[in-house]
């Protein structure tokens, strides 16, 4: 009896050592195949923020910088820095002006939670960067974390740069065509496109004895008043 009480025990002992086993089997497969996911996911995301227009780079508390191959690249750093002090590195990155900017406004983040918007362009390239920045979101913003966003704004800057100076030499033809007009003897005025007066000159204004040209345009005051046709405006219109 004895000798099958001990066998009965033993061979309780080895079921539960078995069933014990395969719980940690199933515990083990299943975290692995919980972390094959999250690799999977890290992966998937990495993925994306590298074929991103954005490149998000984290400010911790105390300057502490962490930024990608990449950002450093488009900052023309031999590396990444390991803090924000290190972004104006001689002739190359930021300037001095504006590093000290973006480290203000990074500061400003971090102690208020205010947004800011930063745009540079780097020394010794015609690459123009606009950083956008803000404490991040739950348990990192409370460590005072920041998260600073960088665009690549050098095309919209060439655009905006070449509609500017178009704009200038539109302006500047306005002008020379303006005092061409203004300089005529004889009476010129332009018609807007509803066919009313929108531009005079000081020789219609003395034809109608207007005051000025403002005066003359806002009274839509004609040259020739009436018609059989319907008027000057009718007449503009055939």
């Amino acid at each position: 009896m004895i000798g099958t009480g001990v066998a009965v025990t033993v061979g309780a002992m080895l079921l539960m050592l078995i069933l014990g086993g395969l719980a940690l089997l199933y515990a083990g497969l299943r975290a692995r195949a919980d972390a094959s996911k999250t690799v999977e996911a890290n992966v998937q995301l990495q993925t994306i923020l590298d074929g991103s227009p954005a490149i998000v780079t984290v400010i911790r508390s105390g300057g502490r910088i962490e930024m990608t191959r990449r950002m450093a690249d488009w900052l023309g750093l031999d590396a990444p820095p390991g803090s924000i002090a290190e972004l104006a590195a001689g002739g190359t990155g930021l300037s001095a002006d504006d590093a000290a900017r973006l480290i203000a406004d990074i500061t400003a983040a971090q102690r208020s939670g205010r947004a800011f918007v930063r745009s540079v362009r780097l020394q010794g390239s015609t690459r123009a960067i606009t950083f956008r920045g803000g404490r991040a979101p739950g348990e990192m913003g409370a460590m005072g974390a920041v998260l600073l966003w960088a665009f690549d704004a050098t095309d919209s800057e060439a655009e905006i740069a070449r509609l500017g100076a178009e704009t200038a030499r539109l302006g500047q033809a306005y002008e020379s065509l303006t005092g061409l007009i203004e300089a005529a003897p004889m009476p010129m005025w332009y018609r807007a496109t509803d066919l009313r007066l929108a531009m005079v000159n000081t020789a219609y204004v003395d034809a109608v004895e207007g005051r000025d040209a403002a005066d003359v345009v806002a009274r839509g005051l004609e040259l020739v008043e009436g018609s059989g046709r319907g008027g000057p405006l009718a007449g503009a219109a055939v």
